[in-house]
């Protein structure tokens, strides 16, 4: 095939390709519950030390998690409303899970030579249901709500958004007492998304 040829099936092909239909998407099942962020304190102060450049690196460069200091202190409650017609589980095995959060603004810093860890409270010896047009709410009180290593800091006066992700079930086997009638059809899992909060964040100095 000479270049001249080649040149008309490459035409031929661009144009034949852009006639042709994608194919759409499969539909996603819509979660059952609705989740969101109450702010109970909008307004968080940057202590001493914890703020600027040197902060910046001191997280950035640190490889030994137990020199991270305390993740920020928040006063958030997410929320989770079943708007199905099943009972909703969002305690599997009676283990506490708190909301994953991402926060965004420009004085966000995150370490970089460490992965995230993370853990799980085992405060609760039931798996926790929420029923039809229920709802539950789970405090959260630092930007690291499950523990283990620290993943979000903010260094800079300014403002931030924050949103959680959450994971819910239906249809999981009775715990801890597995004599109990199972539920029919397979067990589901749905992730959901809060809607962005803002907070504000200022210095120490500056708390008017």
């Amino acid at each position: 095939m000479n270049l001249n040829q080649l040149l008309i099936f490459l035409v031929v092909f661009c144009l034949t390709w852009g006639t042709i239909p994608l194919q759409a998407e499969k539909p996603t099942k819509k979660a059952p519950v609705e989740a969101r962020l109450i702010v109970n304190q909008s307004k968080y102060v940057l202590p001493k030390g914890r703020y600027g450049n040197a902060f910046r690196k001191q997280i950035e460069e640190e490889t030994d998690s137990a020199k991270f200091p305390p993740a920020p202190k928040v006063d958030l409650v997410l929320e989770l409303k079943n708007i199905s017609q099943k009972e909703v589980i969002i305690f599997p095995r009676g283990s506490i899970i708190y909301p994953d959060l991402t926060v965004k603004g420009k004085g966000v810093v995150q370490p970089e030579n460490l992965e995230s860890l993370s853990g799980e409270s085992w405060g609760s010896s039931n798996q926790l249901t929420i029923a039809p047009g229920k709802s539950y709410r789970l405090s959260i009180k630092s930007l690291n709500p499950n523990g283990g290593t620290s993943w979000y800091y903010w260094c800079e006066p300014g403002e931030y958004t924050i949103t959680a992700t959450y994971t819910v079930y239906t249809g999981l086997p009775p715990f801890p007492f597995p004599d109990k009638t199972k539920p029919k059809g397979k067990p589901q899992k749905y992730t959901v998304t809060t809607p962005p909060i803002k907070v504000k964040v200022v210095l120490y100095d500056n708390r008017g």
